[in-house]
């Protein structure tokens, strides 16, 4: 069973916020007491990434990168996600 963002942050605040017992939780919400012991223990940060991962620079390197293989015509050697990495971490 899935449960959306609601759901959660409802067991956390109940757990939390109002010191229900999880197996309380479970038959209020009628959910199983292994999903709100779940979701009891996780500290998940819902909100969304502040900067984007890919920076300009980066995103350049990459088209870089894909500019030189197809400038060279090599069949079977192309960059690989692997060795971009690797690239950019030197």
């Amino acid at each position: 069973m899935k449960i959306d963002l609601a759901e959660y942050n409802q067991i956390r605040e109940l757990y939390l916020h109002h010191g229900m017992s999880q197996r309380a939780i479970a038959k209020q919400l009628h959910i199983s007491r292994n999903t709100v012991a779940k979701y009891c223990r996780e500290r998940k940060d819902y909100s969304p990434r502040s900067a984007p991962v890919i920076t300009d620079e980066v995103r350049a390197f990459i088209l870089r990168c894909f500019a030189e293989d197809s400038s060279h015509g090599f069949k079977k050697q192309r960059h690989t996600a692997k060795r971009i990495h690797e690239r950019l971490v030197e």
